[in-house]
């Protein structure tokens, strides 16, 4: 069975098991004391690294007692680069099993394609598409004035609608994944509106390929992954060789964990910088002001910028939440294939990661 396939099988079995909603959704609350595992995280105790364990305590009582925070399965608490909470609401696998973090993988992309940059293989995000994607532009001349930037921004205008337009990327229903996503109309002028969608960032795979002749997941694996121990992953890859861009990574908690880690040390691993730091910069910039509520969009990472928090977003409830001010971050994770009110909602996220920045002192 192609891996895609089965992929969309397994979750939407999850999605109906999940929509039922019935029984006791969460384990019996038992403490947060982190498990080494030897996957590179020092663990740490809250009162070692200045957090209220009272006060942490009574956070994740709050979440296993919440009925609003059904569906999450995980919530974590690392500060000054060390474990120092986590509990697994659901199943105790759920530390090492890997599941689809979905737009997480948003920002691992545009990690990557900054590294691209500053290794020179693209000139910059002025770059139009069709620098790289010549063969392409051919046959849609009319996307000729798409940039990089406006790929990064979800500005292209293209009418790619998420949950809406035929789902090629994860229901395979196209042998040429670009030829289809360039193929679409312009919803809106180039440039005019941010229009979230995943059509965008699996064209900046498709770019980050063209250019360093080697599949955005590869490609990242060399550059970011084996850099700072990201090792339990997979990242699917479309049947036309194409590394899903927008949502393809599969990975735990404690793994994606590590990608903010080293975005909250301002792009460095163990003293050596990893994300080049004007990129840091330029990725984490509000480049889209009040895109979501009062989070802001950058080149594919999201902010909230008066509360001091930046933050990876994935489908259904994947987050990973860094406070730089405080040396914070906070993980939480959720069943992969929930929607609309079984979702874990953005304002329940910002007040657990706001109740445990209260206990950081």
């Amino acid at each position: 069975m192609n891996k895609l396939h089965y992929i969309s099988i397994l979750l939407t079995a999850l999605l109906w098991s999940a929509c039922l909603k019935e029984g006791v959704f969460k384990k019996p609350y038992v403490g947060f004391a982190p498990i080494p595992l030897g996957d590179g995280w020092t663990i740490s105790t809250p009162k070692a690294e200045q957090l209220d364990s009272l006060a942490l305590d009574q956070v994740f009582r709050d979440v296993y007692a919440d009925d609003a925070t059904w569906m999450m399965k995980s919530l974590l608490v690392f500060r000054n680069g060390k474990l120092v909470a986590e509990s697994y609401l659901k199943d105790e696998a759920d530390r090492t099993t890997r599941a689809a973090v979905w737009s997480c993988t948003k920002q691992v992309t545009g990690i990557i394609t900054g590294i691209a940059i500053d290794q020179g293989y693209i000139g910059g995000v002025k770059d139009s598409i069709g620098k790289h994607l010549p063969d392409y532009l051919d046959r849609h001349p009319d996307k000729k004035g798409i940039t990089l930037e406006h790929l990064l921004t979800m500005s292209s205008g293209l009418a790619f609608y998420n949950g809406k337009a035929p789902d090629v990327l994860r229901q395979h229903k196209t042998d040429n994944s670009i030829d289809f996503i360039l193929g679409l109309d312009q919803a809106d002028p180039i440039g005019t509106r941010f229009h979230y969608n995943d059509g965008d960032p699996h064209l900046v795979s498709a770019i980050v390929q063209r250019a360093t002749g080697f599949p955005l997941d590869a490609y990242g694996k060399k550059v970011l992954f084996d850099r700072i121990g990201f090792t339990n992953y997979e990242w699917v890859r479309y049947s036309d060789g194409v590394t899903i861009g927008a949502f393809g990574i599969l990975t735990t908690p404690r793994e994606l964990a590590k990608i903010g880690a080293c975005v909250l040390d301002s792009g460095r691993y163990q003293g050596q910088q990893v994300i080049p730091l004007s990129w840091w910069h330029e990725m984490l910039s509000a480049h889209v002001e009040n895109a979501h509520d009062d989070a802001a969009f950058g080149y594919y990472w999201w902010s909230i910028p008066a509360k001091d928090w930046y933050f990876m977003w994935g489908h259904g409830g994947q987050y990973v939440f860094l406070q730089p001010s405080k040396r914070l971050m906070v993980v939480a994770t959720s069943l992969p294939q929930v929607e609309d009110d079984f979702a874990l909602w953005y304002e329940d996220i910002v007040r657990i990661a706001e109740q445990v920045s209260a206990a950081a002192q």
